[in-house]
């Protein structure tokens, strides 16, 4: 091991404190590097840096001071946090000497060093969609206005990218009006068009049961409602989409989109690396002008995410538009960006949304930015509108990558094996998303700076929900365990993970009922005093919020505390209400044991699709 040059001064123990300096924002940031450490002795540590493993020894004084530096600040804003918190001490020049030494020995990483180890040389070969899929499931009205806007972008940059039509409807009468619109929008503009409805569906199935035998049950499950779908979902199109491209890049739609992409005029270029970072929200008096807030994209968004999607972070940061700024890491600590590596494959990329929100409820309004907050609670008649998220923009002034998603990509890479999701329920997309990240950890998705149209088939009341105790559905617990076992694999093949995985859910499904109730009962509480939580932070940081707004965040305060009291049958919000303890657990299981052996099955099928390639879709 090297030994590191040390202070001559013990600093003692260094609580945490915020220096009172600020330097030029020329000056380079420093930050200390993320580290294992061993005690040697009394007075010395090993320090063992994770990403290379190289080895110091360091004195306890010299350590202390390196927990001081985990942000990104200057060298004299980290000598200023030091000296604020060791009375008495006035010696800076030799503090800064330690701290210089300690950066040239690369302890300290600057934040231009930082920014070179992410950098990745662009890679040549291109990338190219396969396809746009569209989910659609008895809205046909949408389909038409999503079709009618898709076709102007189309002309707009004279392409004519192959379309899909995911027809999920219950009802024939929907079914017909669908594919007629489909083929009236190929005339019109000339893309190839393909329909998957029931029958498709069953060719489907009935294709990938002859290559996978074994997997003729998961088949059905996944891909057709049956005498075992539970309740309506996107998944099923989901998981189609995923075989009828295996092995390359699509992009994914539902039908009550609409283009043109919009930004909104506060985003910029250039990247966020900060995961603590929130999302944005603009809000509206009318859905037409939420739906036409910013400015209309003007480049082809599919080429635009098609830069991103699939790409590596290090290669992406090199793009103007996605540069990682040196200032925008000032006072992150190093240890939060440990999802940043520039070797991380980009595998969804995602939009905002101007229009209606996708969400069920609108908790997350309680829990907004500065400015977004100033324009949801502007006044009571504007609070009252703007809780029932009907009329927004909502989506990221910058580039964001993060590990997981919570609501559908824009784009998919499927050129390695995506996993499959539940074709029940609405979650199918936050499910998928952490069951990517078990299957290709270090993995991230990317939130673009832009927004597509969503305008549903007519207003929904989120405020009854949001006031409502906190009540997840099936996906979403199932979701938050996946989330819980990733870093738990050590295979490299994502399809031993995936197999893994399928073991895991197993296991948890093969639990008697004390303990399924047990792990339905300990997510209910974990969740909800999570809310409790948030928004009881929210409400002390926030003394001059108006009475109107403070009065709702009590309620909400107040209804899942009383529901985090409560003792009763762990239900989950697809469940029914009069459910017991016996009839959740048995719930649990069976929806845990169909999705432990899809996830089972799923290597196969997926590779079995990839094989077949172009013929899959062309023999439906």
């Amino acid at each position: 091991m090297s030994t590191t040059p040390e202070f001559q001064i013990s600093y003692g123990n260094l609580p945490n404190a915020t220096p009172s300096t600020h330097a030029s924002s020329d000056a380079p940031l420093y930050a200390a590097i993320d580290a294992m450490v061993a005690p040697l002795s009394s007075e010395e540590y090993a320090f063992i840096a994770r990403d290379s493993g190289e080895r110091h020894v360091l004195s306890h004084h010299v350590l202390q001071s390196l927990d001081q530096c985990r942000e990104f600040r200057s060298i004299d804003e980290h000598v200023a946090r030091v000296t604020a918190v060791v009375p008495g001490l006035t010696q800076q020049d030799r503090i800064r000497k330690g701290l210089e030494g300690l950066a040239s020995t690369g302890l300290l990483i600057s934040d231009q060093d930082y920014l070179n180890r992410l950098e990745r040389s662009v890679e040549t070969e291109p990338r190219s969609l396969h396809a746009i899929y569209i989910r659609a499931c008895d809205r046909p009205e949408q389909l038409q206005t999503l079709l009618d806007s898709l076709a102007n972008y189309e002309r707009k940059f004279r392409v004519a990218r192959p379309i899909v039509l995911l027809d999920d409807s219950v009802e024939e009468k929907n079914r017909d009006r669908n594919r007629d619109q489909l083929r009236e929008f190929a005339r019109a503009v000339g893309n190839p068009v393909s329909y998957v409805g029931p029958a498709e569906r069953g060719k489907l199935r009935q294709r990938l049961a002859k290559a996978v035998p074994h997997a003729a049950t998961s088949l059905e499950w996944l891909l057709e409602r049956g005498p075992r779908t539970r309740r309506g979902g996107g998944g099923r199109s989901w998981n189609i989409a995923l075989l009828l491209s295996a092995g390359r890049m699509f992009a994914l739609l539902d039908e009550d989109f609409r283009f043109p992409l919009h930004r909104h005029a506060d985003t910029r270029p250039g990247m966020d690396p900060n995961p603590a970072s929130a999302a944005s929200a603009r809000f509206y008096r009318r859905l037409d002008d939420a739906l036409d807030a910013g400015e209309a994209e003007e480049q082809d968004p599919f080429e635009e995410h098609l830069a991103v999607c699939g790409n590596r972070l290090g290669a992406t940061i090199t793009q103007a538009d996605y540069r990682i700024d040196r200032e925008s890491l000032r006072g992150i600590n190093l240890g939060r960006l440990e999802h940043l590596r520039g070797d991380s494959r980009i595998l969804y990329s995602l939009n905002g949304t101007c229009g209606s929100s996708g969400a069920e409820s609108a908790l997350w309004l309680y829990q907004l930015d500065a400015e977004s907050r100033a324009e949801f609670w502007a006044d009571r008649d504007a609070y009252l509108r703007n809780i029932e998220a009907q009329s927004l923009w909502y989506g990221w002034l910058r580039a964001k990558p993060a590990t997981q998603a919570y609501f559908s990509p824009f784009l998919f890479d499927n050129r390695e094996m995506l996993p499959c999701t539940n074709p029940d329920g609405r979650g199918e997309d936050g499910l998928a998303s952490a069951a990517t990240q078990y299957c290709h950890p270090g993995s991230l998705v990317m939130h673009l700076p832009s927004a597509i149209g969503h305008a549903q088939e007519s207003s929904r009341k989120r405020s009854d929900v949001t006031m409502a105790p906190l009540t997840p559905r099936f996906n979403h617990f199932l979701r938050d365990y996946v989330s819980n076992q990733v870093g738990g694999a050590k295979a490299h093949d994502p399809r031993r993970r995936m197999n893994l995985l399928g073991e895991l859910t197993a296991d948890l499904a093969h639990s008697d009922t004390a303990t399924m109730a047990a792990s339905l009962n300990e997510y209910l509480g974990f969740v909800r005093a999570d809310i409790v939580e948030r928004l009881q932070n929210q409400f002390e940081l926030l003394p001059d919020a108006p009475v109107y707004w403070q009065a709702d965040v009590r309620q909400i305060v107040r209804n899942n505390g009383n529901a985090l009291l409560k003792q009763g049958a762990p239900r989950l919000a697809d469940w029914s209400e009069g459910i017991d303890e016996q009839g959740c657990a048995d719930a649990a299981r069976e929806e845990l044991l169909d999705m432990a052996q899809a996830w089972r099955d799923w290597p196969a099928i997926w590779d079995a699709a990839r094989g077949q390639g172009e013929r899959l879709i062309g023999g439906l």
